[in-house]
Parts: C-alpha cells; sequence; structure tokens
C-alpha cells in the first residue's frame, strides 16, 4: 500500500513538473541582437541579448558545407557571449543560436560569417586544415530528401554528425529554385518533415536550417517513414519537379520495427534512387532492402557517428554521379545542343568585364554563365542569359583574380559542351595609373608643425611621393593640389599647377619644411574654400579626395570642419603618425574608418600602409566614378507589375533613350537585409520580363538597370507581392480509437472519439477547421487545429454512428476549400470499463517520462493489471509502473 501511495505521489509530483515544462516551453523567445566580432585570425566571439522570457540556457551550432564537423556549445542562461575558435579561413560558416526551457528550444537566429585569410596567404597556398570538399558537376540538378534516422537508440549527442553529413552532402550540390532543392524528413515512431523541397532556395539558408535541426528521439519506423516521403516528400506541392531526378539518402543506425521491402520498392518504383548510410547496429540485409541497386554503390555501413566522415566524401562522389547519370538517361535519345563560339572578355576592369560571344547553330532556350575564380576565398557567379544576347557585363569579380568562364548553351534539361576561356582582372592599385577615363580632384593636407622635425618631413615627401606616382596625372585624368599646414594652411601648388607627373613629382621633393602649431580645423575649411574652387582646378562631376597626413592631436576645433568637407562631396581618408590620435581621426574621415583610417608608429613604417592606402583611394575613386556615370545615363520609368502569380508575375517598364544594349534586373524578397538579389539580363529592346521561381505571399524588391555602352543607369525600382498559395488539404483519413491498442485512450461510458489525420494544405496556412456531424442528421460542431499541425482527435461523439467530416485550411485571405471524410465511431463499451479522466492523462505522461529517460522504450515496461473487485470496485483498470 505505501509503495502504491509512494508511486502516486511520484506521478503527481511529476505531472506538476511536465506541465510546468510545457508552460514554459510555449514562452520560450529567441536570443536578439546576435553580432559577430573577430578576435583573430581564426576565432570570433558571438555576442547577444538575452530574451525576455526565462531560459534554461543556449545552444550554439557552427555547420559549413565543408567536411569540417559541426561545432556545437549548450552554454548556461547568464551566458550572452561564446568564443568561436579554430576556424578555417575563407571558409563560409552558418553560425545558429536559440534559447532553450525544458526539452524545447526556441526559433533558432542565423548568421553567416567568413574570416578572411590574408592576400600573401590567399596566394601562397590553399587551407591545409580542412580538406577540398566533394563537389559535384555544375549541371547536376536534383530533388534530394535526407530521411534521418531520429529514434532513442541515435541519442542527443550523436545527432550533431547526422547534421554535419547532411549539410556536406546537400553543399556539394548548387542550391536555388532551379538548381538542386533539398528537403529533410526526421523518423522515430512517426516520420516528422523538418523542411520541404520548395522551402530553402538558397545555400545559407539550407545550412542554417539544417544545422537547427532539433533531434526528436522514439521509436525507429522506417517503414512507415518510407511511406510518408512517398506520399509528402516528392511531391508537388512539396516542391517536386516533374522529369527532374529524384534522390533519397537514408541515415539510421538500427534494425526497423515495421517492415521496409514494400514501402521502398514503391519509392524505387516511382523513379526515386534510394542510398543507404548504416551506422552502428544497421542492419545490413535491411538496408538492402531498401536501396537501388547495385549495392556496392548504394549502400554503406560505419561502426560510429564519428566515423561517418570516413565515408561521407565516398557517398557524395556517388550521389552527384547517380544525378549525372539520371540526368543523361533523361536526355538520352534528344539531339545533342551545339555549344556557342567565340567567346571573348572586353572592358577587363578590377571588378567587372564584358563577355561576348557568337550563338551556336541550331534550337536552344537560353545561356547559363559561370565564373569560377581560381583564387579560394572568392566567390563562383551564375548567371543565367536569354536566347536573344550575345554580350553580358558580368560585376562584382575580386581583384587581381584570374577566373576561369564557361558559357553553355541549354535546351531544358539538357546542356551544350562549354566553350571556355581564362582572364585575370585588374589590380585595383593599377588601375588609378593605367584605367581608361579615371578622373579624380585629389589634395594632400599635410602636417607640417615643429613636431615632426626635419628629418621626418623628408620621410613625409618620399612617401607623398608613392601615393602621386600611383595616379594617372593630366588634365582630363587625375589633378592633385598639395596645401601643408600648420597654425595656417599655405598652398604648395594647386589643382591646375602640374599637368604632368614629372613636373609634380619634382614639386613634391622639393616643397619646403615650414613649422608652427598643428591647427587641422582651419586647414580643412581653407581646402574647401580655397583648393576646390573651379578658378583653382576643381571640375563638376568628378570624385573629389582629401588625404590627410598628421602626427598629433588638432590645437583648434576639427569637428565642424571635417563635417562640412565631407558635405561638399570630399571623401576624406586620414593618415595619422607616432601622436595621432586615432579617435580625432575617425572622426575627420569618412566611414568606414577600416579602409579610411591609417596609423603608423613611426615615419619609418609608411611602407607598410602605402599598398593598402592607394588601393582603399583608388577603389573610391571608381565607386564614385561610377555612381557620377550613373546619374549622367536615362534611368528606366514607371515600372509596373501584372500577372501576379503565387511564384511569378512580370514586371513592366518604360525609358527614355534609343540607345539602351541591355536591361539588368534585379530582385529578392524586400524584407532581406542582405544583398543577395538573383538577377536576369533582358535584351535592350525589350520592355518587360517574367521573374520566376519566387515564393508565394512574399512581397518582392524589383530593380531595373538600363545598360549602356558606358555603363549602367541607376535603377528604377518597385514592390510587389505574390498571390497567396491556397487549396485543400488532401488524403483525409478518419479511423477509430480502439481501446484495446499498445497507445491505451480510456474513454468515458457514455462518450466515444475518433482521430482524423490529413496531408498539409498549400500555401501559409494559419489554422485548420475541422467540422463534424452525423450523417443521420443533427447539430453540427467544429474544432480548430493549428496550421502546423496535420491530425486531431474529435471526442464527445456518439456511439455506433457514422459522422461526415470536413476539414479546410484557412489562410490571411480567408478559408480555402474544405476536403470531406467518413468515419464510424464504436459500439457503447460497458459501463464497468470506465477510467477517470485524471488517471488517463497521468498514464499518457508517466509513457513519457519512461521513454525520455530509459532510452528507446520497451512495451513490458507498463503493464495493465486487473485490480480486485473489493479494492477498486469503481475503477476496472489499475496502472502500475516497473522500471529496469
Amino acid at each position: 500500500m505505501k509503495m502504491k501511495m509512494k508511486s502516486r505521489m511520484s506521478l503527481a509530483a511529476l505531472l506538476a513538473l511536465l506541465l510546468s515544462s510545457c508552460r514554459a516551453q510555449d514562452q520560450v523567445d529567441p536570443p536578439t541582437a546576435v553580432r559577430f566580432e573577430v578576435e583573430g585570425a581564426r576565432a570570433v566571439r558571438a555576442r547577444w541579448s538575452a530574451p525576455a522570457s526565462r531560459v534554461q540556457g543556449y545552444r550554439l551550432r557552427v555547420t559549413s558545407d565543408t567536411d569540417e564537423p559541426t561545432k556545437e556549445f549548450t552554454l548556461p542562461a547568464s551566458a550572452t557571449e561564446s568564443s568561436i575558435s579554430d576556424l578555417t579561413p575563407d571558409v563560409e560558416y552558418v553560425v545558429t543560436i536559440s534559447s532553450y526551457a525544458g526539452s524545447e528550444e526556441s526559433r533558432p537566429v542565423s548568421g553567416q560569417l567568413t574570416l578572411q585569410s590574408s592576400p600573401d596567404a590567399r596566394a601562397s597556398s590553399r587551407r591545409p586544415e580542412a580538406t577540398d570538399p566533394v563537389k559535384c558537376s555544375p549541371g547536376a540538378v536534383a530533388d534530394v530528401v535526407f530521411l534521418v534516422d531520429g529514434s532513442w537508440s541515435v541519442g542527443r549527442p550523436n545527432f550533431k554528425y547526422i547534421r554535419s553529413f547532411i549539410s556536406t552532402a546537400a553543399g556539394a550540390f548548387q542550391i536555388g529554385a532551379d538548381r538542386t532543392r533539398v528537403g529533410v524528413v526526421q523518423f522515430s515512431g512517426d516520420a516528422r518533415t523538418e523542411f520541404l523541397l520548395k522551402r530553402h532556395l538558397s545555400r545559407p539558408e539550407l545550412l542554417a536550417a539544417v544545422g537547427s535541426l532539433a533531434y526528436k528521439g522514439g521509436d525507429s519506423r522506417t517503414g512507415d517513414a518510407l511511406d510518408f516521403v512517398l506520399r509528402n516528400g516528392f511531391t508537388e506541392e512539396a516542391g517536386a519537379r516533374r522529369d527532374f531526378p529524384k534522390v533519397l539518402l537514408v541515415v539510421t543506425d538500427g534494425k526497423s520495427e515495421d517492415p521496409v521491402e514494400r514501402h521502398a520498392e514503391r519509392l524505387r518504383s516511382a523513379g526515386v534512387e534510394v542510398f543507404v548510410l548504416g551506422v552502428h547496429q544497421a542492419d545490413a540485409e535491411e538496408m538492402k532492402l531498401m536501396a537501388s541497386a547495385p549495392h556496392r554503390d548504394h549502400v554503406f555501413n560505419v561502426a560510429n557517428f564519428n566515423q561517418i566522415r570516413a565515408v561521407q566524401k565516398e557517398v557524395i562522389a556517388r550521389l552527384c554521379a547517380a544525378v549525372d547519370e539520371q540526368l543523361s538517361a533523361a536526355v538520352s535519345g534528344e539531339e545533342a545542343v551545339e555549344p556557342a563560339s567565340r567567346l571573348q572578355a572586353l572592358e577587363v576592369t578590377s571588378k567587372s568585364m564584358r563577355l561576348t560571344w557568337a550563338a551556336p547553330m541550331g534550337d536552344f532556350s537560353r545561356y547559363q554563365l559561370k565564373m569560377i575564380p581560381m583564387m579560394p576565398g572568392s566567390k563562383q557567379q551564375e548567371l543565367y542569359v536569354g536566347p536573344t544576347q550575345t554580350s553580358v557585363v558580368v560585376k562584382s569579380l575580386s581583384p587581381d583574380t584570374e577566373y576561369q568562364i564557361s558559357l553553355f548553351a541549354l535546351s531544358g534539361l539538357m546542356s551544350s559542351e562549354p566553350v571556355a576561356i581564362m582572364q585575370k582582372t585588374v589590380k585595383v592599385s593599377m588601375e588609378c595609373s593605367l584605367g581608361v577615363d579615371v578622373q579624380a580632384d585629389v589634395v594632400l593636407l599635410v602636417d607640417g608643425s615643429y613636431s615632426i622635425g626635419l628629418a621626418n618631413f623628408a620621410k613625409v615627401r618620399a612617401f607623398l611621393e608613392v601615393l602621386v606616382t600611383t595616379f594617372d596625372i593630366g588634365q582630363d585624368k587625375v589633378q592633385i593640389s598639395l596645401v601643408q599646414y600648420s597654425r595656417d594652411p599655405h598652398t604648395e601648388f594647386y589643382l591646375n599647377t602640374h599637368q604632368d607627373l614629372n613636373a609634380m613629382v619634382k614639386a613634391v621633393r622639393t616643397f619646403p619644411y615650414r613649422g608652427g602649431s598643428t591647427n587641422t580645423g582651419r586647414a580643412m575649411n581653407y581646402v574647401r574654400e580655397k583648393i576646390f574652387q573651379a578658378s583653382r582646378g576643381a571640375r563638376p562631376n568628378v570624385p573629389r579626395v582629401n588625404i590627410l597626413l598628421t602626427d598629433g592631436k588638432s590645437s583648434d576645433a576639427f569637428q565642424e570642419p571635417a563635417t562640412r568637407l565631407r558635405s561638399a562631396d570630399v571623401e576624406i581618408f586620414a593618415v595619422g603618425v607616432k601622436d595621432a590620435v586615432r579617435t580625432e581621426l575617425e572622426a575627420i574621415a569618412n566611414e568606414p574608418a577600416d579602409t579610411h583610417v591609417y596609423t603608423v608608429e613611426d615615419f619609418d613604417a609608411f611602407q607598410r600602409i602605402s599598398k593598402e592606402l592607394t588601393q582603399s583611394i583608388c577603389l573610391r575613386i571608381e565607386q564614385e566614378l561610377s555612381v557620377i556615370n550613373q546619374r549622367r545615363l536615362t534611368q528606366p520609368r514607371d515600372l509596373t507589375f501584372s500577372e501576379v502569380d503565387t511564384r511569378s508575375f512580370r514586371a513592366t517598364w518604360e525609358i527614355d533613350a534609343p540607345d539602351v544594349e541591355s536591361y539588368l534586373v534585379k530582385f529578392k524578397p524586400a524584407n532581406e537585409e542582405d544583398d543577395h538579389y538573383v538577377s536576369m539580363s533582358v535584351h535592350g529592346a525589350t520592355l518587360d520580363t517574367v521573374l520566376p521561381h519566387l515564393a508565394p505571399l512574399t512581397r518582392y524588391e524589383v530593380n531595373v538597370h538600363a545598360q549602356y555602352d558606358k555603363g549602367d543607369s541607376l535603377p528604377v525600382t518597385g514592390y510587389e507581392t505574390t498571390a497567396e498559395e491556397r487549396g485543400p488539404v488532401s488524403s483525409l483519413r478518419v479511423s477509430e480509437e480502439t481501446p484495446g491498442s499498445f497507445r491505451v485512450t480510456v474513454f468515458d461510458e457514455t462518450a466515444s472519439s475518433m482521430k482524423v489525420s490529413w496531408e498539409p494544405a498549400p500555401g501559409k496556412v494559419l489554422q485548420y477547421r475541422v467540422a463534424f456531424k452525423p450523417s443521420a442528421g443533427g447539430p453540427a460542431k467544429e474544432v480548430t487545429v493549428k496550421g502546423d499541425s496535420t491530425t486531431t482527435a474529435l471526442k464527445n461523439l456518439q456511439p455506433g454512428t457514422q459522422y461526415h467530416v470536413y476539414v479546410s485550411a484557412r489562410y490571411p485571405s480567408g478559408p480555402g476549400d474544405a476536403l470531406e471524410g467518413q468515419g464510424s465511431t464504436l459500439e457503447a463499451m460497458n459501463q464497468n470499463s470506465k477510467t477517470p479522466d485524471v488517471f488517463e492523462r497521468s498514464f499518457s505522461l508517466r509513457l513519457f517520462f519512461f521513454r525520455l529517460f530509459t532510452g528507446r522504450p520497451k512495451r513490458t515496461g507498463l503493464h495493465l493489471k486487473e485490480p480486485s473487485a473489493a479494492r477498486a470496485p469503481r475503477t476496472s483498470l489499475v496502472l502500475q509502473a516497473s522500471f529496469p
């Protein structure tokens, strides 16, 4: 008797604990204000602000698309920062941070970071810390679903190896709406869609989602999971595409508790190629029953989770080869696509080049252009061009970098052989001296105060000579003025004084040292009022640059003069020597400070910053010239939108210019903070285009630039929202609850119930409305279910009665169509079989506790035993818990 009372008291305590935990989980908020600070060549510090709700701690995950293992940290609730070390330079990482309370986590907050290696390090060697990951061919486009085991036997510590494997395997493909799509399903006792094929259509978004996958826990019913993938994973509603290769990769660590052969056969018959990666106690024969043939290419096995890395390159290589083979089979028997010819690069600058080619013979639908940099850390580019164009300008390239340029002609899934060339971009530091039509007015504002001294002033002259020789000097090119200041400013020469380099170098070598105090504020006013004037050679619509060189603190007020100089469209760079105050220099110079403010410890250290400073100046001149040129060019106008659908709409514009070569249409979701635009090139004779592969019910920012022989215009910008994706639920199923089953539900003597499940409706579902009424007539009732749920139980029904059930999705704009099903309740049970409702709830929660703390559940762990009539006359069942 004491034992039973103790068990019931423990059960009640557990009930209170779990209900408290559930309430906490519903209120878990994510951390906010996540940011990163570089701590060294291979480390960063992540900082965040605590959420408003109470949390038990934070989980931090770091993933990449290389074969590096996922890094995971669990931190206490008091933590608001963490150091992330041992990062590899030039690798793109996705960091996710979530807060947790109990067994639930908040929505993860994600960020991207890449530690740039030094130029010398990038040029000298590839990364020694991480081996190069396997990458699929550029044409490997497929719908890939990962079905991963999340049962108790895997364990939370080992699940990170599964996440890391998914990141590496998915990262082998080029991700996008018209490239490879990836979905993930996790299974245990049942299957759960983590995300569909259509959900994450960019690499950063996909890696962030994989990095935040939560461990599920439960039994291991692989057969049901395979059936779930066939019905939910490879459907058009999920994002699967007709005639594209379909691949399923199963990761499992044990034998299934249900049959797998029939479901796997149905998947393979539907054209899905199945790979299986078994870990630990995975059953070899069962793996072969699931996998496609030949098994030597589709079945892989390792002893432990930390050994997945030993085979993942082979698995990924087989995966890539399978996609290529499916694509080859899909296009076999069709006429080959002829390649383009005479590909060449023209007008090459540090960040752009114009490519031209001759069109191929025969039919094709578009071109695909790939720019692959030979320098580690530089990003690849991919651009799609219409079939009528034979020229395009590629921008946002890396300076001083050689590119492998490949052009493909496409027809459906078929691709021609590429025509390829190699081309190197120009060094930034050389463009000021060698670039065509580079114009700028530059003023050297040099501190000549007593604190410098005559010996150090000679070193100042030598540094100025290095700066001057960087530029191509001339009346229609770069003009330079030199002003020396101390107590008062003094013009050594004006912008229009010297029009050739030799004369200017001679003047720089011989100008005298004057001495005095350091009135930097007065000197900047002088430059604005006396030097940047048309009478002294200043030109309109030409970039203006001021380079300040000082060795100490200003003796007068400088902030207001600096603000006025910057407001006059003058870009200020500041170089501080020895006793110069960096905060003062940052207040004077333009932002960002890391490219506009330079400090050295003494006058002998000028050489260390000269190259970086000249590169920053030249890049800024180039950027300002681009803006000035854009203002001169006629931009498109009257941007409108039509034919708005769930995944596309048409953009139309007007322009008052006859010499447009092409249009660059750039678009992205308006709420995304990054600058990751999708680009399309449209022929100059066309004033509209359809924007494809959009997400439903999403507001898009659209920019249309006119591209001329002299450059690109400013854009006309507009916004449009795609239509809401709506539709009915599917596969409605109604089943009776059976009191004798293992998952026991005990009913009141006057009530019955049934379960209703359905496949999710398309689009953003707010809620599901489930209505039901007796088929023979009677009042209708309804319940509502959250939009992310696809099942519910209908209770308090009439026994032995057939019901009509209607399920409809509710969208922000209203309800979708209803789907109808039928089901019947069981005949009424004997009254003596009643069990109180509170006892039923305690039973189910006790079952949860048993599964949570004892690993894989055993059906013998819970017993239902008939009590004696004398001790429990009003109850038909007594729960007795036993633990191993």
